[in-house]
């Protein structure tokens, strides 16, 4: 009886269908060996994706490639196997180059909440795609609202000021719910850990994604996108250029969050 009872549970069956809404997408990795015309180096995106169930999808993202920012526009296609196994071919736009189509296999799980993905064509790379579902049909500030821990990693490539290697960030972010952030953190600047108190303003849109401006030794931005599966958010540091840096929010407490984990009933 046991044994029954956990193949049946095993056995889990998916389709296209099982993977639509908006998706918040964190995307890390290098290019090693990129394809002709695409610079090696570290590579980082945070994008709204909106799978449409039927095997469609696009992708509005923001790009840091080797410290380069740019904004992203391109769509895709999927196939969501049986065994929840997935293939994706997104027409990734690249600057001065134009899309290249980049094939990444993957898994959807929790209920067609989530999704992780690597890249394997072109290979070259180490490039991979956490995706988590935003349920909410719109956002404002005050859906972002809170006590939040942060963290924050990546690469300062050339910036103003700061030295060169690896980056860290952890700490306490506290938002309002009308626009205003303030931040205690801990900061690695390729070793050196220098505690931060940091203030600004935020703004969410109501397709749920945001932007967090504040100044540092120069103005500096992050972008982000809410997902209620995270309960709390996906950032990448948009503004000044010279660095790939993302990472997350996530609320301290549930209850003090507009942001309540929802799984969705699904075949998983």
């Amino acid at each position: 009886m046991l044994l029954a009872a956990y193949s049946g549970y095993a056995q889990a069956q998916c389709s296209d269908s099982d993977f639509q809404g908006v998706f918040a997408a964190l995307v890390v990795g290098s290019f090693i060996t990129p394809p002709s015309g695409i610079p090696g180096g570290p590579t980082a995106r945070i994008g709204r994706v909106t799978p449409d169930g039927n095997g469609n999808t696009h992708i509005d993202a923001e790009l840091s490639l080797d410290g380069i920012i740019e904004p992203e526009s391109y769509p895709g296609v999927y196939t969501i196997n049986a065994d929840c196994t997935a293939n994706v071919v997104l027409q990734v736009q690249f600057p001065g180059i134009g899309a290249v189509p980049f094939t990444f296999t993957g898994m959807l799980a929790n209920g067609g909440n989530n999704m992780e993905l690597i890249l394997i064509n072109p290979q070259g790379a180490d490039v991979r795609i956490s995706l988590r579902k935003e349920t909410a049909a719109t956002c404002s500030n005050a859906s972002l609202n809170g006590d939040y821990v942060m963290q924050m990693s990546g690469s300062v490539i050339f910036q103003f000021g700061l030295p060169t290697g690896i980056f860290g960030r952890v700490g306490k972010t506290t938002f309002d719910g009308n626009g205003n952030f303030t931040a205690s953190v801990q900061t690695d600047y390729n070793g050196a850990i220098v505690p931060e108190t940091l203030s600004g303003t935020y703004t969410v849109n109501s397709d749920c994604t945001f932007t967090v401006n504040f100044l540092l030794l120069e103005p500096t931005a992050w972008s982000g996108i809410l997902s209620t599966i995270l309960n709390g958010a996906y950032l990448i540091q948009s503004a000044p250029e010279g660095s790939v840096i993302t990472g997350s929010l996530t609320s301290v407490t549930a209850a003090g969050s507009t942001l309540m984990p929802s799984v969705r009933p699904g075949r998983l």
